[in-house]
């Protein structure tokens, strides 16, 4: 009896080393696809038209805005610029509601354009690219090879991912242009829309003429001005309720300066407090509020 319980107990052992050695390999086999590396290649091919990988090359398909006659963004949408060389932008991992995800940035401009589409008005095309993980390889969710044109001299604006909500992110563009004297900045944010990507808000946030403006010069009759805006995503709970408030922040700019839209207006003052809430796919604004700038003592000036 002693005999058989031992063999028992042996036949036992050994089947609960191979469940754990099955358990294990399982485990490690799942780590191994969790740790399967992101593949911009891959990826590339996935949001653009005819990826060739060798030569980071496109064929473009005209976006309706490109199609306007006569005027119009970006480069002409004729068969010679038909090729366009992609560059990546940002790349990020992230995670959302429990899933990873990528969000791939990209600009776009055309390979062939003469003197390397090097203009003031050479904006690139900007695409973005929204990645899960899903079921043991990278799913694409959302994505828009062409938001739109942004840049100057064939350069990309500069791009940095922000987070817009709890479980939510967004891709933000930054420019700044001079020309001449006249200086400018504006800010543009992209958002995953279920299967795409679109323009979800945009300020101008800087804006002076300083170096339009020569001392000497007794016929310039410029009035120098400047203003800035700052902005911050509000992490608190906002008033009032509803799904889209759930799920992204709300904006608030503060500005302050003095501004003038053309040499026919006059300038005017910019100091004002604005809230934008996210509805219906956009940042919308909510509330307007002007400030008051009061001079104090010893030259010092507070806002009301």
């Amino acid at each position: 009896m002693g005999t058989f319980q031992g063999r028992f107990v042996d036949w036992v052992m050994k089947r609960m080393r191979t469940l754990i050695l099955f358990v294990m390999s399982l485990s490690a086999m799942g780590i191994l696809q969790a740790q399967t590396p992101f593949s911009q290649d891959e990826a590339l091919k996935q949001i653009y038209s005819q990826y060739d990988a060798k030569k980071k090359t496109v064929q473009w398909v005209c976006t309706m805005e490109q199609q306007r006659k006569p005027l119009h963004e970006g480069w002409p949408c004729w068969n010679e610029y038909s090729s366009v060389s992609v560059s990546v932008l940002l790349m990020a991992k992230v995670s959302e509601d429990g899933e990873e995800k990528v969000y791939l940035a990209t600009s776009a401009k055309p390979a062939n354009f003469p003197d390397n589409y090097e203009c003031h008005a050479c904006a690139t095309a900007i695409g973005v690219g929204v990645f899960a993980w899903l079921t043991n390889h990278w799913v694409l969710e959302s994505a828009n090879a062409a938001i739109g044109f942004y840049g100057g001299w064939g350069q990309p604006p500069r791009v940095e991912l922000v987070q817009v909500g709890p479980e939510k992110h967004g891709v933000m563009l930054s420019t700044d242009d001079l020309a001449q004297g006249f200086a400018s900045s504006w800010k543009v944010l992209l958002v995953p829309l279920d299967k795409t990507v679109a323009e979800a808000w945009s300020i101008d946030d800087e804006q002076d003429n300083f170096g339009a403006i020569d001392a000497d010069d007794r016929l310039n009759k410029q009035v120098p001005y400047r203003s800035s805006a700052a902005f911050k995503f509000d992490t608190s709970d906002p008033e009032g309720g509803g799904a889209d408030l759930d799920d992204y922040f709300d904006i608030e700019v503060i500005s302050r300066g003095n501004d003038r839209g053309d040499f026919g207006h006059p300038v005017k003052p910019e100091n004002w407090t604005e809230i934008y809430r996210f509805r219906d796919g956009r940042y919308r604004l909510l509330r307007h509020k002007d400030s008051i700038e009061v001079k104090k003592s010893a030259g010092k000036k507070v806002s009301r």
